[in-house]
């Protein structure tokens, strides 16, 4: 070593142990920086940060690459001139791979390191290995979940090698653990998921680049057949079914993108990716706030990490928002769509205002974020959007999965969403039949159904949620239990549930506009809280933002008369607001989020019609960790057996400044015998009759 290197190593040297002395990971974690063009002393970097990541405990597999592969994604995107991003990645990369290997190999242990996936039995923290072994996960690999930053890895290397940064004996090594990762001592390509979900395209994106670079390693033939299977599963179906969107939907959808960009498929069948990508398209709106079904997806309170860090933090608070804005970026580069783009912009940054105007920190992390678009001319396009069944498997089974009602998807339009699909999934639960989204112009006027909103532990809610009652729907109840509590999977034959039961009645399923930008939407399930028992809801979105609601229920004789009813709503919780019974058929309470450009304080008032049976209540429970606490509020009565039931619920969105009883004056409604449901609101007529006409009059 001569005496120039030692010296270096010497610096490096005395920086690692003062940080160690400071705490690595504080260092550490103001990596990635978005470029390191101007950086001086590059190489003192590149090896502190080698020998920060190497002697680290552990590090995730799983997701610990994510950061750094958008690290090589922008040095790609600009022209490749950035050579000290270049040098961190090799830094990166040698401290991770090739120093973690001969860490362990110095334990004897480099035969356990992998860095795909293992479907070897286990638990979230250890797998079983050969002669008694164990594989710690973020020590020898990342477990079952491991695969998910594998293509990440794997495109670093591809990079590296491309532009000459890694020696022969580097090159062979990572060509070893390649190998080594492939072996059946660590994958059975028959075992773990054989469809197509984020288990298996998170994972199957390192595999498929694995075999591009190195199409003769071990198992091939087996892992090509398994990569086959799941896009077969994919390609068959025409779509994929998770609806925890949050985390999981930018991870299988980042997978899809990875094995269709290193199998060739993102060409040959882009019709099958686009279609995906139209579906999940038709989640977003310009508002600046967001529901989804079965997650929760609140916007960040302090946007400044956001715009100085674009490319690594997202503008809603959840696990994968700047994945999940990286996909509509890839998704936008490939195929050169502008509304891709501004579903990216919206996912990144939050969009803008009605009048297009931002401030300079918004444009600077609008021009940081998306400088290769900047640079192509390549501008956002708003999407043209009205009412409309939202179609699973658009292309093939044409499953009717939700309603939208929306004239536009302009920021400042109202929009709201209803959740059909009623068959079970590991990842859905009995949110079928519920509103997910009611927004208008930059705040959200209800809460979102969350990820633990009734997923147990044998009998036991877990996450917070709070099981059938945590849903802006109708809500049938024995009577034995106090309205709106239900006693979920600890019941017994009498409790009726969702799950497993209701079924969507798709004929009844209807979608439209009037002229005046008004929307009219209808839906139905049988075997609703009872068999032979059907509800059908009726709902129309004025142009206002005016949300009409009219439930009819009818349910089978064998409910006898020992049951309520009524519809539920979430409302945001006001904090020293006392619940309970009440006498008033109103309730009001502020947003629940909003947007960042929304600074006026908006929240919403719902008048629930009278009709001198109905009781008239609040309760305060917990929810589901990834949403924010909110309010239950209801209405409800005794319910006769083959009777058609009605309820009226009525939700009218104003200024704070508003006093809710001026807004509760002007509402006037009406239920005929006929089960015509009349409205006025602010002078605004709504008509919604049982056969499915309805009228908006001014």
């Amino acid at each position: 070593m001569n005496q120039l290197k030692k010296f270096y190593f010497a610096i490096a040297f005395c920086i690692f142990h003062l940080a160690t002395v400071e705490g690595d990971g504080a260092l550490i974690s103001t990596h990635p920086q978005h470029s390191y063009a101007d950086t001086e002393n590059i190489g003192n970097l590149e090896e502190t940060l080698r020998n920060m990541l190497s002697n680290q405990d552990k590090y995730s597999f799983s997701r610990g690459w994510w950061d750094w592969d958008r690290l090589r994604q922008r040095y790609v995107d600009s022209e490749r001139k950035d050579e000290n991003s270049l040098r961190i990645l090799r830094g990166v990369f040698r401290g991770l791979i090739i120093d973690w290997h001969t860490k362990l190999e110095a334990k004897g242990e480099d035969d356990l390191m992998y860095i795909l996936f293992t479907t070897n039995s286990g638990n979230k923290t250890t797998r079983n290995a050969d002669e008694g072994r164990k594989l710690v996960r973020d020590l020898h690999g990342g477990g079952y979940h491991g695969g998910w930053g594998s293509a990440c890895r794997i495109r670093i290397y591809e990079e590296l090698v491309r532009q000459n940064m890694l020696t022969p004996e580097e090159k062979e090594l990572f060509k070893k653990i390649v190998h080594q990762s492939l072996q059946p001592q660590f994958l059975d390509f028959t075992k773990g998921s054989q469809q197509a979900d984020n288990h298996s395209f998170g994972n199957g994106g390192g595999v498929a680049l694995a075999l591009k670079l190195f199409p003769n390693a071990p198992q091939a033939k087996e892992a090509r057949d398994w990569l086959d299977r799941i896009w077969a599963n994919l390609a068959d179906y025409g779509d994929w079914t998770e609806w925890n969107y949050y985390p999981y939907g930018p991870i299988f959808l980042h997978g899809m993108l990875d094995i269709a960009e290193a199998t060739g498929r993102i060409n040959t069948d882009h019709a099958l990716i686009n279609a995906i990508g139209q579906r999940c398209l038709g989640f977003i709106h310009g508002g600046g706030i967001r529901g989804n079904p079965n997650c929760g997806s609140q916007v960040r309170k302090d946007l400044s990490q956001v715009y100085a860090d674009p490319w690594n933090m997202g503008y809603y608070n959840v696990e994968t928002s700047s994945r999940d804005g990286n996909f509509w970026y890839r998704m936008a580069q490939h195929y050169k769509d502008p509304e891709y783009l501004w579903a990216a912009e919206q996912v990144a940054l939050g969009g803008r205002p009605p009048d297009g105007n931002v401030p300079a920190e918004y444009q600077a992390a609008y021009n940081k974020r998306f400088a290769w678009f900047v640079k192509h001319d390549i501008e956002p396009k708003l999407p043209a959007s009205s009412s409309k069944i939202g179609l699973l498997s658009a292309f093939k089974h044409k499953i009717k999965e939700r309603v939208y009602l929306n004239s536009g998807r302009e920021p400042e339009k109202p929009f709201a969403a209803f959740f059909l699909y009623d068959k079970k999934d590991k990842h859905l639960d009995n949110v079928a039949g519920y509103l997910y989204e009611y927004s208008i112009n930059g705040v959200k006027l209800l809460h979102t159904s969350g990820k633990y909103n009734n997923v147990y532990s044998d009998k036991k809610l877990k996450g917070g949620g709070t099981g059938e009652e945590s849903l802006d729907s109708l809500l049938v109840l024995h009577k034995r239990h106090p309205f709106p509590i239900h006693p979920d999977r600890q019941g017994d034959e009498r409790d009726f549930k969702r799950i497993d039961f209701a079924k969507h009645l798709p004929d009844l399923a209807k979608a439209e506009n009037n002229s005046s930008g008004d929307s009219f939407g209808q839906f139905g399930f049988k075997d609703f809280f009872g068999p032979r028992s059907q509800w059908i809801r009726r709902v129309i979105l004025t142009a206002e933002g005016y949300l009409i609601v009219a439930d009819e229920y009818k349910g089978d004789e064998s409910l006898g008369a020992d049951y309520l009813a009524g519809p539920i709503w979430h409302l945001a919780k006001v904090e020293g607001k006392t619940t309970g019974l009440q006498a008033k058929n109103w309730f009001a309470a502020p947003a629940i989020d909003r947007s960042w450009w929304q600074k006026k304080e908006i929240g919403v008032t719902v008048y629930i019609h009278d009709d001198s049976n109905l009781k008239f209540g609040s309760v305060q429970q917990s929810q589901s960790q990834d949403v924010a606490p909110n309010t239950t509020v209801f209405a409800y009565r005794p319910i006769t057996a083959g009777k058609p039931e009605l309820f009226l619920s009525i939700l009218v969105p104003h200024c704070l400044a508003k006093c809710p009883d001026t807004v509760v004056r002007n509402i006037k409604s009406v239920i005929k015998q006929s089960r015509t449901f009349i409205t006025s609101i602010y002078g605004v007529q709504v008509i919604i009759e049982s056969n499915g006409g309805w009228y908006v009059e001014r």
